[in-house]
């Protein structure tokens, strides 16, 4: 694929969602971009603000935990898989909402132990549920502490 044509897809990606820098070189290279056309493109792509890692960061964070209910742990692990630096990936996790990282693992928390209303043993029970937090991407400690503050029984 020419330089035009690469330009004009990836612009046509980024305008439709959030990508990060690395997945649209990615596709560059999928697409059979000459190596020094995928550098200007994507320089011209974060000129033009059709790609920000920062932004795609944040996007990304917000979302996994709203919708997905997930973690700091496993955030900050699946955003170095795609390659956004660290230095973006500790200031968009800084910024996360405190109380709705909180609802989203009391969410979590509440659904799962409605899941397991048949285990009677109460330290089984509260051993799956930190398991599967800590497997959403959860601090043990937060976790706890929520296990806390749930009613008897939960």
């Amino acid at each position: 694929m020419d330089k035009n044509q690469a330009l004009s897809k990836a612009m046509a990606l980024c305008s439709r969602r959030e990508y990060s820098e690395a997945s649209i070189r990615d596709k560059l290279n999928l697409w059979e971009t000459p190596p020094g056309d995928v550098d200007s493109i994507i320089e011209q792509l974060i000129k033009e603000k059709f790609i920000d890692d920062l932004r795609f960061t944040v996007a990304y964070v917000r979302d996994k935990i709203r919708l997905n209910h997930w973690g700091r742990v496993k955030i900050h692990y699946m955003l170095s898989m795609e390659k956004v630096k660290h230095s973006i990936i500790d200031q968009a996790i800084e910024g996360i909402d405190k109380e709705i990282y909180a609802d989203a693992l009391q969410e979590l928390l509440e659904k799962k132990a409605h899941e397991l209303k048949g285990e009677s043993n109460p330290l089984i029970k509260k051993h799956k549920l930190i398991n599967f937090a800590q497997g959403r991407g959860f601090e043990v400690e937060l976790v706890l502490k929520h296990l806390k503050e749930m009613p008897a029984g939960f």
